[in-house]
């Protein structure tokens, strides 16, 4: 049995204020309990299941990350797909009453869309 048991021995230094406070916090927390080594052994499976947690977090984090961006950059290239689909059937736009041969005069508004582009719309949504 005492091959299977392993022992730690912390010391103090009360003249080092770290040492003296982090004694003192010790001493507060294990006022309920048995003894102050099984508090300590306590705090520190507390300690390290925590920081386990928290890298499991972090890798989560990382995870879904990257599978935001992926499907971002998917439903970009669709979008960037689908547009590209558009503009080719459009094609050739033909000269419009009130524009000029070289295209410089555009409408003030446009109430509806063309036709040729409301296919497009209907693809992208």
């Amino acid at each position: 049995m005492a091959g299977e048991q392993r022992a730690v021995t912390i010391r103090f230094n009360m003249a080092d204020m770290s040492d003296r406070e982090l004694y003192r916090k010790l001493a507060e927390g294990a006022e309920d309990t048995a003894s102050l080594a099984a508090y300590v052994k306590r705090a520190l499976e507390e300690y390290f299941d925590l920081t386990i947690r928290i890298a499991d977090r972090q890798e989560f984090h990382v995870q879904m990350l990257e599978a935001v961006r992926e499907e971002m950059q998917s439903q970009g290239m669709k979008l960037a797909g689908a547009l590209l689909a558009g503009i080719g059937a459009v094609g050739v736009p033909r000269p419009r009453a009130g524009s000029t041969a070289d295209g410089a005069v555009l409408p003030e508004a446009c109430g509806e869309l063309p036709e040729e582009l409301r296919g497009i719309l209907d693809y992208i949504g």
